[in-house]
């Protein structure tokens, strides 16, 4: 019973922080999705290097029988919501009715920028990563949203209920597919840009959601926890928090201190824990976000 009080209260604490927070993830999923279709439309679209996705299927059958990409997306992220709404239920395709409906009047606008911007004349592996950049960063802020362009993502997510594959390798199978049947309509070399595309768009989403790394925070188990702390206090001027621990496999007692550094003082840090016990032993993690007093 008391699980299940824990339980209701966190989903009520989560539903708090989504209605407290929606409108400025509304604003951030849109501006993202602006950012997406600006990216695909001036740096992807003209050179026929297809990213994945419902635009990058739209860029295929383009290539067999001219169509408007934007009406195409629309009809196809429609048809697609359907079948979510039939296969996952209203709840889990309801936040991705948004960016069904404005990515396709974001693509039509963003259009009106290939009459201005033109990069024919320039490097296209620039042009790729330059375009990566954007889409990353775009496909990193709407994640962080909460909400969802719709398309492929719904079938990565039907695919994932019915068939147990992860959104991950559904994302690669698929995506792959398009980008090697691409190959076909406009040439083996944009499938190479398009790979690496895809590497530092990926990237850059990652480092969206999760943020630059600044601190390191260390975990060291030693039997000289008094002066390895005390080190931290007097001369990094850091604090620790001192963990009793047990050895899995002995069950010896010991203790574990946990320590989050600036990124700059790491290596110091490693090589001052090994000089007091050579013996320690300790693990370092990146560290993307602290929060709280001493």
């Amino acid at each position: 019973m008391d699980y299940m009080k824990e339980s209701i209260a966190s989903l009520e604490i989560l539903e708090h922080i989504k209605k407290e927070n929606f409108t400025q993830r509304v604003c951030i999923f849109i501006t993202g999705t602006l950012l997406y279709a600006l990216s695909f439309t001036i740096f992807f679209e003209p050179f026929n290097i297809v990213t994945g996705g419902t635009t990058g299927l739209a860029q295929i059958i383009n290539a067999i029988k001219p169509i408007n990409i934007s009406l195409f997306v629309l009809v196809a992220s429609f048809i697609i919501q359907v079948l979510g709404f039939l296969l996952l239920g209203f709840k889990e395709t309801v936040k991705t009715l948004l960016g069904v409906i404005i990515l396709p009047i974001f693509l039509e606008f963003a259009t009106v920028f290939t009459s201005y911007i033109d990069f024919s004349n320039t490097s296209l592996f620039l042009t790729v990563t330059c375009g990566s950049i954007i889409m990353g960063f775009a496909s990193g802020i709407i994640l962080k949203s909460g909400f969802s362009l719709g398309g492929f993502q719904t079938i990565y997510q039907i695919i994932y209920k019915y068939l147990r594959i992860s959104v991950g390798k559904s994302s690669l199978i698929l995506n792959g597919t398009l980008i090697f049947i691409s190959g076909f309509f406009f040439g083996f070399s944009n499938v190479l840009y398009a790979i690496a595309g895809l590497y530092i768009g990926s990237y850059i989403t990652d480092k969206e959601i999760l943020g630059t790394s600044v601190c390191k925070t260390f975990y060291i188990v030693t039997t000289k926890e008094k002066e390895v702390n005390e080190f931290i206090i007097s001369n990094l001027g850091h604090s620790a928090t001192i963990i009793d621990g047990k050895g899995g496999y002995t069950g010896d007692k010991k203790k574990i201190l946990m320590c989050a550094i600036p990124t700059r003082q790491y290596f110091l840090m490693k090589e001052i824990v090994k000089e007091i016990d050579e013996n320690a032993f300790f693990v370092a993690t990146d560290t993307y976000e602290i929060n709280g007093g001493r």
